[in-house]
Formats: C-alpha cells, sequence, structure tokens
C-alpha cells in the first residue's frame, strides 16, 4: 500500500506505455490484414488465365520509317522476310506479328457494324479491340481456335477481304446461329465488307483482375500491312537467349532497322500486375516493422513493470504465492495490453477493407483466413515478448524484499 501511494507518478507513466503499444499492436493488425487481404489477392491473380500463353514466348517492337516503306507492298515484303527469318532460328516453333503485344499498354479499339444487323433504338453500335496480325500470330501465342479457320497464305491483297472474330463477339452478336461467313465492315456503308472466317478464342490483354468487356477483331497483315508491328517467337528454348540472333536477323534485312521494347510474355504480364504487387509489398514491409515495434514495445512495458513491481513479487512469494501465480500475474498484463490492441485493430481493418474492396480480386474483404491468421500470428508475437520479463518476475528472492520493506 505504502508502495502504491508513492508510485502514482509510475503508474501514470505506465499507463501511458500501456496506451502506446495498445496502438502499436492494433496499427500493425490493420497493415498486416491490409497487406495478407492484397497478397492473396495477387496470387489469385497469377493464377488467372489471361486466354493465351505465356511461357517461353519473345515479343519485340519493330516501327518502320514511312521514308523506306512508303508503300503496303514494301511493308509487306519487310514482314515476310522477317517471318521466315524468324522461323529458321534455333528453338523457334512459331513466329508472328501483331499490332498489339497484350498487356503493353496500348488498346486500339474502333466502331464497326454487321452487314444485316441493325442496333436497336437502346443498344449501342458494335465497338471493339482491332487487332493486325500476321504469319503463326495465333499458334505462337496458343490462342485456341473455336470455329473456322486462322489466315492463310491464300488471303494475299488480291483476295476478298477476311477477318478472324474472338468468342466473344461470336457469342454477343451470333449467339443463335455461326459467325462463319457474316460480314462485317469498318467504316461506313461503302467500305468493303470482310468475311469472318474464324472464331478465336476470347483473350484478357488490358487487365487480369478486370473481365473481358470487348469483343475483338483481327485483320490479316497480309492484306493491310501496317507499319509499326510486334515480332511474336514462341521458343522451346530461354526467349532471352534470342535476342540477340533476332537483332541480327533484323540487320540482315534492313541495317538500319532498330528493335524496340524486347520482352517476354512472362515480363510483359508482371509488368501489368506492378500496381498491385507494390501496395501489397509496401504494407506487408511496413506491417512487418509495426509488428516488430509492437513487439518490442509489449516487452519494455512488461520489463519496466516487472523491474518496478520487484518487491511486490518478492513479498507476494513470502507470503505464499508460487511461480507460476507470479508468471501468470504478468502474462496476464502484457496479453491484456495485447488483446485490447487486437480487439481494436480489428474493428479497423474490418473499416479499412471496405476501401480497399476495388483493389481485391478473387478475395472477400472479411476473408476468414488472413483475419484469423494475421490476429493468431501477432498474438502469439505478444506471447512471445510476454513471456521473458514474466520469467524474470519469478526469480525474485523474496529476503530482499522483506529486508526492504
Amino acid at each position: 500500500k505504502d508502495d502504491s501511494t508513492r508510485g502514482s507518478a509510475g503508474r501514470s507513466t505506465g499507463l501511458t506505455r500501456s496506451v502506446l503499444v495498445v496502438a502499436e499492436t492494433a496499427f500493425a493488425l490493420v497493415l498486416l490484414v491490409a497487406a495478407g487481404l492484397l497478397l492473396k489477392s495477387f496470387l489469385r491473380l497469377q493464377n488467372v488465365d489471361p486466354g493465351f500463353g505465356t511461357d517461353n514466348v519473345l515479343t519485340a517492337q519493330i516501327s518502320l520509317p514511312m521514308a523506306r516503306y512508303p508503300d503496303a507492298a514494301a511493308r509487306r515484303a519487310f514482314w515476310i522476310r522477317l517471318t521466315e527469318a524468324a522461323r529458321g532460328l534455333p528453338g523457334v516453333t512459331s513466329a508472328g506479328l501483331t499490332t498489339n503485344v497484350p498487356f503493353n499498354g496500348n488498346v486500339s479499339s474502333g466502331s464497326y457494324s454487321i452487314v444485316g444487323y441493325t442496333p436497336g433504338p437502346s443498344e449501342a453500335a458494335p465497338h471493339g479491340r482491332q487487332e493486325v496480325v500476321g504469319a503463326d500470330y495465333f499458334a505462337a501465342m496458343r490462342i485456341p481456335l473455336i470455329e473456322g479457320r486462322f489466315f492463310n497464305d491464300g488471303d494475299t491483297a488480291d483476295s476478298p477481304p477476311v477477318v478472324v472474330v474472338d468468342q466473344f463477339l461470336a457469342n454477343k452478336y451470333f449467339a443463335k446461329r455461326s459467325a462463319l461467313g457474316q460480314q462485317i465492315r469498318r467504316g461506313g456503308p461503302d467500305s468493303p465488307p470482310m468475311t469472318i472466317v474464324g472464331v478465336a478464342g476470347t483473350i484478357n490483354s488490358i487487365d487480369l483482375g478486370q473481365p473481358v468487356t470487348k469483343e475483338r477483331v483481327y485483320r490479316p497483315a497480309t492484306q493491310q500491312p501496317p507499319g509499326a508491328m510486334a515480332l511474336v517467337l514462341k521458343t522451346g528454348l530461354d526467349p532471352q537467349t534470342l535476342v540477340s540472333q533476332v537483332r541480327a536477323s533484323v540487320r540482315a534485312i534492313d541495317p538500319e532497322q532498330p528493335l524496340a521494347d524486347v520482352r517476354t510474355m512472362d515480363q510483359w504480364v508482371s509488368r501489368s500486375l506492378e500496381l498491385r504487387r507494390a501496395p501489397a509489398v509496401l504494407l506487408a514491409l511496413f506491417g512487418s516493422v509495426a509488428l516488430v515495434l509492437s513487439a518490442i514495445g509489449i516487452y519494455g512495458v512488461l520489463a519496466f513493470s516487472v523491474a518496478q513491481r520487484g518487491r511486490e513479487f518478492g513479498i507476494r512469494q513470502a507470503l505464499g504465492a508460487d511461480r507460476k501465480s507470479i508468471l501468470t500475474l504478468v502474462l496476464k498484463q502484457g496479453l491484456l495490453t495485447a488483446g485490447v490492441g487486437i480487439v481494436i485493430g480489428l474493428v479497423g481493418s474490418a473499416i479499412a477493407a471496405r476501401f480497399m474492396q476495388t483493389m481485391l480480386f478473387g478475395v472477400g474483404r472479411h476473408d476468414p483466413a488472413i483475419f484469423a491468421g494475421v490476429t493468431l500470428a501477432l498474438f502469439a508475437v505478444a506471447a512471445a515478448a510476454c513471456y521473458t520479463p514474466a520469467r524474470r518476475a519469478t526469480r525474485g528472492d523474496p529476503m530482499f524484499a522483506l529486508r526492504d520493506a
């Protein structure tokens, strides 16, 4: 009783420290739960099937200058020579061309019309992704053929215009009939119709965290050769080992023609997920730091309390208290402090998760595994931080306490 009268300032200081530890614990839990939700969401995104193959695929962007390639014939000749040279490289199984590498950030889209189809009064005109591809692009990307055929050598500049559409378009406009043989136009009613010769699988090339909302129309590079395309190579080797050989093949055709954006498809996918990866990593880092600070705080508060209450523990032992009861007394104090912080942190995490809903994919904002796992981990760390000061409290000699009493 005498100690409690004289130690009011010390008790006030201890209370302040306990409040700080509660705040540290709550903050650590909020950060770790948020990091856990984002990391789980990120792992789910990595397992999403984009509709095409990403392994062992090399891409390289090539832009032909108008001064050296002023007409369609010159551009067509360059692309044909390039794909023929690429097919001969060691390990290359398929070589293709495209104006739009998936996840490179460039999106080409536009309106079109379907011959014989008139949109309803409240229905928007057809609008979708439009892409020019060449050579064995579908094989290189392993985009499946659903119906019909892909482009072949018979699709020349002198043959009737043809297109390949994706399954999204076929399901949207030709759900009750085959899309093969139907015709679409780009531009006004006087533009030449293009006949659908094939239906390809739907791909997600923009954001794996969002569903596909636009159809896709593929046109052959042999009929409309653009000035800029990307070479796409499917290999049985490490794609990076082909970079120097691809550069040499391009130089052999045109010594002044550079390459740009030489990346593997896995690198493009990883780049597209960077905006989701960075917050998860940062929150995990900050949460780990907060967890360490919380453990240090719990340890420090209990160690300070044990040092202040040394005489009390000695007197308790002299009056008959065993070491187990002293250990329980100190552990109860530390775990109570951590428990209050955990409860506050759970409430804060539930609130924070509401604002993270748009950043999550395939994970509920109140995912029980994340909340339970983080809570148990934090409680285990708090218990470990409590144990050393609690053991120290049981080692006091009651004789010293009785002499000082």
